[in-house]
This record gives structure tokens, sequence and C-alpha cells, in this order.
């Protein structure tokens, strides 16, 4: 009975293995499995055969790895000092000499001499394995790949420049979009001048406005919001900035009788309020100093905005504390009067408020300066 053939044929080295780099030896490494334990043949009589050619496989099988894993650290090496090689300084003279397809007025646009912008395409078409220019006459043609160089250049350019000195902000061509919450306070008093101000000089940008709450600084933190607009102050991670001062002043409605031009601090405490509530369910630069005090004041009406409360405390008892600049422009309304508060209400500043991230970039600082001028004239 003839015995079974216990070394497998070795294949002779065929030109796809010689074109791919890897020896005969090598590639009789498939015939048997390295990562199968000899014990596993089901043959007993086979198994020292099997582990003496699995065994002397091994160091052809680890030097084939090893190859394998030095040649891929070869070539990463051999892009990264390409890379790494590469003179940036050259993009300058590439660029001139892509656009202007002459060396002698690439080299006066660079302020260099014709020999050293000679050297220089020299240097650039080995660096791209590609002449870049081709002579045609008494000037050059670009490559396909010149082409597409140029391309590149023109918006690789400008990023590289702006970088470099810092970006710059043209209001009249932006599409910027300024994210801000406020009070209908400073929605009533600044919007009007800061809007005339941005459309004058902007007309594509975007004004997104929201309503003040109690987590508006952490909106800010998170960049959820660009500025903030309030009389509570800021913490310190954010910068802040006074836009304005301000004071109070009490409206009153007409069923109410007042017989006095200013409140005692008895008499505003007994009077029913209409309460708008800034922070944390209190009017803060009202009630703040009237709790440090131990008092407090009696709310018939808590609500969130002063505009719409001025017209419902018309002609009803109630009496509302409001910013003199806002109340000014109501005091003519029929159905109210205006009474100076108790001097222990004190007046206030109302903050401008943003994220130090900002604070260097162009276009926010722009809207800070609109947002100070729309300020100035209040």
């Amino acid at each position: 009975m003839p015995q079974p053939n216990l070394v497998p044929d070795i294949p002779s080295t065929s030109r796809s293995t010689q074109r791919s780099g890897v020896s005969a030896s090598t590639s009789t490494l498939c015939a048997v499995p390295f990562t199968t334990s000899f014990m596993t043949d089901p043959d007993p009589a086979r198994r020292p055969v099997t582990w003496a050619l699995r065994k002397s496989c091994a160091p052809r099988f680890l030097a084939f790895g090893l190859s394998f894993v030095q040649c891929i650290v070869r070539m990463s090496a051999m892009r990264e000092v390409h890379l790494r090689d590469v003179d940036l300084n050259l993009l300058h003279a590439l660029r001139a000499l892509l656009e202007e397809r002459h060396v002698t007025r690439a080299a006066k646009r660079c302020f260099l001499s014709q020999p050293a912008m000679s050297r220089a395409l020299e240097r650039l078409r080995e660096m791209f394995g590609d002449v870049l220019l081709v002579r045609s006459g008494r000037a050059y043609e670009r490559t396909v790949r010149g082409e597409r160089v140029l391309r590149e250049l023109e918006s690789l350019m400008p990023r590289l420049e702006a970088m470099v000195r810092g970006e710059s902000f043209e209001p009249e061509g932006s599409h910027e979009r300024f994210r801000v919450a406020m009070t209908d306070h400073a929605a009533a008093m600044l919007m009007p001048p800061l809007l005339r101000r941005v459309r004058a000089a902007a007309t594509n940008v975007k004004v997104e406005v929201s309503a003040w709450h109690s987590h508006v600084y952490e909106d800010v933190t998170a960049g959820r919001l660009d500025t903030a607009l309030s009389a509570e102050a800021a913490p310190a991670v954010l910068e802040a900035e006074v836009l304005y001062e301000e004071d109070f002043v009490c409206l009153v409605g007409s069923a109410q009788r007042v017989g006095t031009r200013r409140f005692t601090l008895k008499q505003y405490l007994g009077l029913p309020h209409a309460l708008v509530e800034t922070w944390e369910r209190q009017q803060t630069p009202v009630d703040r100093p009237l709790a440090e005090l131990g008092l407090k004041r009696r709310a018939a009406l808590r609500i969130p905005f002063f505009l719409p409360t001025i017209r419902a405390i018309a002609r009803t008892d109630l009496t509302l504390t409001l910013p003199r600049r806002l109340a000014e422009s109501s005091a003519s309304m029929p159905g109210v009067r205006v009474v100076e508060p108790p001097h222990e209400i004190k007046g206030f500043s109302y903050f401008m408020v943003w994220h130090p991230r900002l604070t260097a970039e162009p276009a926010h600082a722009w809207f800070r300066e609109q947002l100070r001028m729309a300020a100035r004239t209040l």
C-alpha cells in the first residue's frame, strides 16, 4: 500500500512571484498552516514530520512579517520626509510663475533675479515631479498638473495670508450671524439704534435675538450664544463691559390714589406691585437690595416682560418699577402716572457680556462696537 506524501510539494518560482518580490521559499509558507498546533494532526504518524516542517518554516515566516512591517514603516517615513522637505517659501514663487507663465515677469513680481527664479522653478519641478510649465514660443503654458496646482493655490494662499496676519472683517460683504440674548428693556432701548447701524453697514448679516433667561451665561460659555445683555453681573470666566447706567422710576395705575412725587419705603412696600421677573423669579436690581434689608414687595402680578406690563397696569391700582428710559417713552400714555421710587431703590449698570474666545474675533469685535455706539445714543 503506497505511503502518503507527508511533505507538501514546493511550487516553482512563478513570474507573478518574481514580480511581487516574494521569494519562492516564502511562498511555500502557505502550504503549512503555522498557526495550527502540530498535535491536532489526525494521523499520529505524521505529527513529527509536520512539527519539523512548521519549526523550519517559523524563521522564514517571522522574517517575512518583519520585512513587511519594515516596508510599511519605510513608506511612511518617505512620505513624512517628503512633506518635511517642502520649502513653503517657494509657494509665492510658484503662484507667480503659474500666473505669469513667464520667468522674468514672475521674478520681478517676487523681487528676485531671473537666475534665482529659474532655480526656484527647477526646485518646484523636482518637488512636484512635474515640469509645471512647458515652453510655447517666448512664453510658457501650464501643464495639466500646473493648472490644478494653480487652482489650489488660489484658495490656499489667501487663507495662509489671513492666518498669518489675522483675519479682517468686511461688513458690507459678510453673511455673519450674531446671536444675542437680552431683556425686552434692552430690546426696546437698544434694538432701534443698533439695527439702523447694522443695516446701513452690513445688509447681509443676521442678528438673532433671544429672550433673557436664567441660563443665558451658561449658553454664552458653551458657545450657544455670542453676546448677552443684562443687568446681572457676569461670572468671572466671561468678559463684561458696562454699556450704560440706568435708574428706576415707578409707573402707577390711575386707580391707585397717590399724593406724592416720591414714595417712602413704607408707602412703596404697602402698594400692590406688578413684578417683572428678570432672574430667579425676581426683578433682582429691585428685590435683592430689599431682601438684604429683610423686606419684600407684595406682588399682585408676575410677568417676564416690561412692555406689555406698562399697558396692563394702566387704570389699575398696580405699581410697576421699571428703568427710567423705558418709562419716559410711556409717561404720556393715559391711565398711568410717574412717581419716584424710595431712595433705597438704587440704579444699576447694564452689561454686555461675551466669552473671551470672541474677544479678538474681528466680526464679533465689530458687532460689539455697534452695540457701544447704539448705547451712546440713549
